[in-house]
């Protein structure tokens, strides 16, 4: 950790991929709410629900 703070640049690389990560993170949660439920009914319809 102290290699990471020691560079503003590693610093700054480091605070990128975190908020790309938070922002995969929510869009796939904001996804999910909003079409959970077809992609349930979907997997009921094909008959592969019981993974969920």
């Amino acid at each position: 950790m102290r290699e990471l703070l020691a560079s503003p640049v590693k610093l700054l690389g480091f605070a990128a991929a975190t908020f790309g990560a938070l922002l995969l993170v929510v869009f796939t949660f904001e996804g999910w709410v909003r079409y959970g439920t077809d992609i349930f009914l979907s997997s009921v319809q094909n008959g592969i629900a019981w993974c969920f």
